[in-house]
């Protein structure tokens, strides 16, 4: 039973029909002459302004990156976007999010640069994208028109992310300044674990403290952190522009709660974050800004095509024209250690 739930046939096919599953719910809530009705009447002006704001956001997650990758090496601006186009292509066709192996595999064989460090960047990556989903968030609930948005702009809501973003940095902070005693903590924690597993735990650990180097530079740390601020907030004028394009007038705060919402989506382990996202973002609308459901089934399509489909031709295209093409995606998806 293990082996069938560790192959990747298994979870390739898993995946597929859950995001179908997904995509069938969300799909089911309104007629599909309606959702029609709203795609045509779509503002192409807007809808442009989102597709190039779509294509920025990977050009700062680039440059993020070449910054987070500092302490490392020297990486280029086109062998960092090659690579991130890639591996977010190839997050729409396989399961699990196998493009963020994918990247870090692909620009170490591509410069001779050790795997665990890279990949250990992807993971502070992540951590970086959850503290600016939560500055954004703050920064929604502190608006006055945050009244709209019912128990999202509680003192209790805003507190609580508040105190998760003071969390999270307070540990980054500590992993940074006290490697050392982060180390030992660590190590007293996976006492509770089963011998055998102990040592993959330790090496993850390690690897993800890892991606903390380039905090360690003060230069360094501010560029990452705007960065990551500039980058997520490209992110939600993409989204405000798909809103405007179904001629939503919502408050520009209303994006961060929108991104929001489609973040926790992409979370489910769907290729491409198919049926999760659209239903994250229709709920958000609805439920939280009372949108009509089927423009807001609209605003998820498109937001979620925008934010896709260009980087993923282009990934596409960069992958067809590389080297790396005769493995294929799955191949890269298991690097040697």
């Amino acid at each position: 039973m293990k082996a069938l739930l560790r192959s990747r046939a298994f979870q390739t096919v898993a995946s597929i029909v859950l995001g179908v599953g997904l995509l069938a719910f969300f799909l089911s809530r309104v007629p599909l002459a309606d959702i029609g009705q709203q795609l045509a009447a779509i503002s192409t002006p807007w809808l442009l302004a989102a597709i190039a704001l779509s294509l920025c956001v990977f050009v700062f997650r680039s440059v993020r990156w070449i910054w987070i990758l500092r302490p490392v090496g020297r990486v280029p601006f086109f062998p960092a976007f090659r690579t991130t186009a890639i591996g977010f292509a190839a997050n729409t066709v396989l399961p699990a999010r196998a493009g963020e192996v994918i990247r870090p595999a692909l620009l170490a064989r591509e410069r001779g640069l050790p795997f665990a460090a890279l990949l250990a960047s992807i993971l502070f990556e992540r951590v970086l994208d959850a503290l600016a989903q939560l500055f954004f968030l703050g920064l929604a609930l502190a608006d006055p028109d945050a009244a709209r948005m019912a128990a999202f702009g509680s003192g209790r809501v805003r507190l609580l992310a508040l105190a998760v973003a003071a969390g999270a940095i307070g540990v980054a902070l500590f992993a940074v300044v006290w490697r050392g005693a982060t180390e030992r903590v660590i190590g007293r924690m996976f006492r509770i674990l089963p011998e055998r597993l102990r040592p993959a735990a330790g090496r993850i650990a390690h690897t993800f403290l890892d991606g903390f180097a380039s905090l360690r530079t003060p230069r360094l740390a501010l560029l990452v952190g705007a960065g990551s601020v500039a980058m997520w907030l490209t992110i939600n004028i993409q989204i405000y522009c798909v809103m405007r394009a179904f001629g939503l007038e919502l408050p520009f705060s209303a994006a961060y709660v929108v991104t929001t919402a489609a973040v926790l989506g992409l979370v489910v382990p769907t290729p491409g974050g198919v049926g999760g996202y659209h239903a994250a973002v229709q709920f958000a609308l609805t439920e939280v800004f009372q949108v009509p459901i089927a423009t807001a089934t609209g605003v998820a399509l498109i937001a979620h095509a925008v934010s896709f489909v260009p980087i993923s031709i282009i990934g596409f295209g960069l992958f067809a024209a590389s080297p790396a093409r005769r493995g294929g995606l799955a191949d890269l998806a298991r690097p040697a250690p």
